[in-house]
């Protein structure tokens, strides 16, 4: 019996010094992020989804985007130069939005969509040939 209650004693300790330990990395790794943007980004609701309307081909590109409540967004469009072709602001009551674009208008070439919330930032790069879309 008085083996029995060593043991248990034992594992008792053990299994407070394992909890004890991960609660303080835990606590760290809180603290020590507040200033890393992917940290801020993580805990964001920053989502981007893209696709094409209608048929395959269509040129004509869709982005769905979803976002925290309170904060603002921006949405713009540009070419390989960095020249903004359009630019959209999300207020902050808004927690979804869609946006098209119809690349038909345009050139071949490298596009990019550039989402900003706060410090979050996604990129997304689209490739446009003579009668495809990449992304």
């Amino acid at each position: 019996m008085k083996k029995l209650t060593s043991i248990i004693a034992i594992a008792l300790l053990a299994t407070t010094t394992v909890f004890n330990a991960n609660a303080e990395d835990k606590k760290t790794a809180t603290t020590n992020t507040s200033s890393s943007s992917v940290f801020e980004y993580k805990s964001s609701q920053l989502n981007v989804g893209m696709y094409e309307s209608g048929k395959v081909n269509s040129m004509k590109l869709n982005l769905a985007l979803t976002k925290d409540a309170g904060k603002k967004a921006t949405i713009k469009l540009m070419d390989s130069k960095g020249t903004v072709l359009n630019e959209e602001r999300i207020g902050k009551k808004l927690t979804g939005y869609n946006f098209r674009f119809d690349f038909s208008t345009v050139e071949a070439g490298k596009y990019f969509i550039e989402i900003t919330e706060g410090d979050s930032i996604i990129t997304k790069e689209i490739i446009k040939s003579t009668n495809t879309l990449s992304y």
